[in-house]
């Protein structure tokens, strides 16, 4: 964006935009507003730096290059984070240290230890967000375009942030979320292991991913059930029921062995169609629909709102426009006495 571009769109004069720039010439109140809203930035985004995590974050070579969009969204949910977290508004899970995988073996191990302990074992995570906020990873899907990554994580206080690209279809959303569940878990945001590189390091977390999603004694139960008609009838059955992407549910018949590379590649040659799924008689099940926040971080938000400790303005910002101001519930009311008790905890 130009200068010219900006002053047209805060209803400046170039050369008034210059001198604010330059420190030259003072700013209203009204006219910050006007150039946040210009920048796509909320106004607390001029007078506060970014969440160290987020700086470490674009300055580590082992994240390569990353969209501007994503990186921008990600700062956003991270300030959002850190803002509930300084309020004490914010209710954090126990995240006991796991060593980041170093082989698939590992990744195997790493997502059925993860399922036993959450008293999942086997069967589909019809319910990532909410399972991945109870380990404490925080997961926003918000609308960012083809051009955008798939996802990005940063650690928060005693949080993980992950935004991911809800343009996406679902399947791709699930199994970016998951990828960055196991960043989280195992304490490893984004630096490769000593003994792998970056890209390796991604491939065993991609491993973790389709295993926590997809465990290896459910895919044998529909293998059993469905192969003998057809190994495609098995690998629609794969994706319908754990709600992952068509290429997810072939590898992950691969990586178990059950087909061979040639079958898979044939499977992929040939996506799934709409029609197929009426036939095979099941929904999809569809989650992360963008802009989607954490149940618990929503109630967080909302519970605020109602207590006064937040405009109508501002929860509909924490909570990524999901909701406009009409939505809202109603404010409690509150005594004089209340609500001095929270001008003072303001202070």
């Amino acid at each position: 964006m130009t200068q010219a571009d900006l002053a047209v769109g805060v209803g400046l004069e170039r050369t008034a935009l210059v001198r604010i720039e330059s420190g030259e010439r003072k700013v209203s109140a009204t006219e910050l507003v006007a150039i946040a809203g210009a920048l796509d930035r909320p106004v607390d985004w001029f007078f506060t730096e970014p969440p160290v995590a987020v700086i470490s974050r674009r300055r580590d070579p082992a994240v390569g290059g990353f969209s501007r969009v994503l990186d921008r969204a990600l700062e956003t949910a991270a300030r959002d984070v850190a803002f509930l977290e300084d309020r004490s508004l914010l209710s954090s899970a126990e995240r006991p240290a796991r060593k980041a995988p170093e082989s698939f073996k590992e990744s195997e191990d790493l997502a059925r230890a993860v399922r036993a302990e959450a008293g999942r074992p086997d069967g589909p995570l019809l319910d990532l967000q909410s399972f991945a906020e109870g380990l404490g990873l925080l997961g926003f899907s918000l609308a960012l375009g083809p051009d955008a990554d798939d996802a990005g994580y940063v650690e928060v206080g005693n949080h993980g942030v992950a935004v991911i690209n809800g343009t996406t279809d679902p399947g791709r959303r699930r199994f970016s979320l998951a990828h960055e569940l196991g960043h989280h878990l195992t304490g490893d945001a984004y630096e490769p292991s000593v003994r792998l590189g970056p890209s390796d390091t991604e491939r065993m977390f991609n491993a973790f991913a389709a295993y926590l999603l997809m465990p290896r004694s459910s895919v044998l139960s529909i293998w059993d059930e469905f192969s003998a008609q057809s190994p495609r009838l098995a690998a629609i059955a794969v994706a319908v029921r754990f709600s992952v992407s068509w290429t997810a549910a072939c590898n992950q018949l691969r990586n178990l062995d059950l087909i061979d590379s040639r079958e898979r590649e044939r499977l992929l040659d040939n996506d799934l169609r709409q029609g197929e799924l009426f036939e095979f008689g099941e929904r999809f099940a569809v989650e992360l629909d963008p802009p989607s926040v954490p149940s618990a971080y929503a109630r967080a938000v909302v519970s605020a709102y109602r207590r006064g400790q937040l405009t109508a303005a501002r929860t509909v910002e924490l909570l990524h426009h999901s909701v406009d101001e009409t939505d809202l519930p109603e404010p409690d009311a509150m005594s004089l006495d209340e609500l001095r008790g929270e001008f003072v905890t303001g202070l």
